[in-house]
């Protein structure tokens, strides 16, 4: 496409290139698929052992050739790359063979702990972002139509007033604007009269934000008339929020990557399986010691200057699929995305267990009034907090709650309030730790 180009252009990027590719191999077979994710893995192995000090020290401890690595099965030959990992070992996953002046910095938010610092170089940058028009484009959005991107955090902000930004967003016909906080009505409603007048095809933010955004549309009986598809990002997006949206702006996409890997996957509108880029990232799973439950790992075919080898992502998912003969795209595909790690509870007498078990996706359809929920766990006991907003069947609720963590074995509360109030950041955490005592 001819606005891509010349991004590519200006920018020094391959996106295009990349876009094209990908948008090729919808009509690919599952044999071929697999055949290209295993050229590209044994080429990204023979790059690493030879070119990355970390994965030279891994291979030569673990006597495992990069002639072996034949197939994505022999990917467990590896250990899994932790973000742990990533943060201490960052100057050795970087490859000595591409010069600084061909990566790209960046660093995650840090809201699940300490942000790690990475880099990408040109040539994955490049297919990472051509990775996410790709999946965008499963939804019907084109690059060029006018588009809406809602979010960002202070030093993202700052990137959009640079040249190579502004560049972008008059060659893609895009606005940036800042996210709100969802719980100020202000803000949310000045949002609300910008995309009005701004009058995009397409809007992208967190979850949160778009919700509150859909609620204040449907009270103002707002009618965004040129709105044709909502994307989500950066967030979990649940059930009851992709209803409202869908009521009052349109139909929601939801787009699955993270800073280290841009690209991963995205459940399409109307549809309930999350596509894997297949042709871009390889995507396992492992064992989260939870029935039900696995962690994600990924693996960057596409990266070169630190390359991310079965890096846990950080997030829970159902479990991994591979496609049915009949199926519309030869991607492999999970159905949900539970939530993150980092809200498993291990509980004192050994067993764990991970709060969205206790409700599912069917909490909210259950219960209208139901308006928040939050879990809290101080190290002894569990506090299930419900923000509601009318009468519901209370004892219908406990009685469910006492059934299912029954074989757990542990404490817990039941609280209700008419207001959840929000954490620092101004959004609304499903899941919170606490030192005991110190329960907001």
């Amino acid at each position: 496409m001819l606005r891509i180009a010349l991004l590519d252009f200006v920018q020094r990027t391959k996106i295009n290139s990349y876009r094209r590719f990908f948008a090729a191999t919808l009509t690919w077979d599952r044999p071929k698929i697999l055949a290209y994710q295993n050229e590209r893995l044994a080429g990204l192995i023979r790059h690493a052992y030879h070119n990355v000090p970390y994965y030279w020290k891994i291979m030569r401890e673990g006597n495992i050739s990069p002639d072996r690595v034949k197939s994505t099965s022999d990917l467990q030959m590896f250990p899994v790359l932790e973000r742990e990992t990533l943060r201490l070992e960052a100057a050795n996953l970087r490859a000595t063979n591409v010069p600084p002046s061909r990566m790209r910095s960046g660093s995650t938010s840090g809201t699940t702990g300490t942000p790690v610092i990475f880099a990408h170089d040109i040539e994955g940058y490049s297919a990472g972002l051509a990775a996410g028009d790709f999946l965008r484009g499963l939804s019907g959005w084109n690059p060029g139509r006018r588009h809406m991107r809602i979010g960002g955090d202070t030093a993202t902000r700052g990137r959009w007033d640079r040249r190579n930004s502004k560049d972008e967003d008059f060659l893609m016909r895009q606005v940036h604007v800042s996210a709100p906080y969802p719980d100020d009505p202000e803000k949310i409603r000045i949002l609300a009269d910008r995309i009005a007048a701004i009058d995009p095809v397409s809007i992208e933010g967190p979850p949160s934000v778009i919700h509150a955004l859909a609620r204040h549309v449907q009270g103002r009986g707002l009618v965004l008339k040129g709105l044709v598809r909502v994307l989500t990002t950066g967030e979990i997006l649940g059930a009851r929020e992709k209803q409202d949206m869908e009521i009052a702006l349109a139909p929601v996409a939801d787009l699955y990557g993270c800073a280290e890997v841009f690209g991963i996957a995205s459940r399409p509108v109307r549809e309930d399986r999350y596509y894997v880029c297949d042709p871009h990232v390889i995507v396992e799973t492992a064992d989260s010691k939870i029935p039900g439950i696995k962690d994600l790992l990924v693996t960057d075919l596409d990266a070169r200057g630190l390359p991310l080898i079965r890096y846990r992502v950080g997030d829970l998912i159902d479990d991994l699929r591979a496609p049915e003969k009949d199926a519309r795209l030869p991607f492999t595909y999970f159905r949900r995305v539970v939530g993150r790690n980092s809200e498993i509870i291990r509980l004192p007498n050994g067993l764990s267990l991970h709060p969205i078990q206790a409700f599912g996706g069917t909490l909210f359809r259950q219960y209208p009034a139901i308006t928040r929920h939050r879990v809290v766990w101080d190290g002894k006991s569990l506090a299930f907090i419900f923000e509601i907003a009318g009468l519901f069947p209370r004892e219908e609720l406990e009685q469910q709650l006492a059934e299912w963590i029954r074989p757990y074995g542990a404490a817990y509360t039941v609280e209700y309030t008419p207001k959840i109030e929000p954490s620092a950041d101004g959004k609304h955490a499903f899941f919170e730790i606490v030192n005991r005592g110190s329960r907001r």
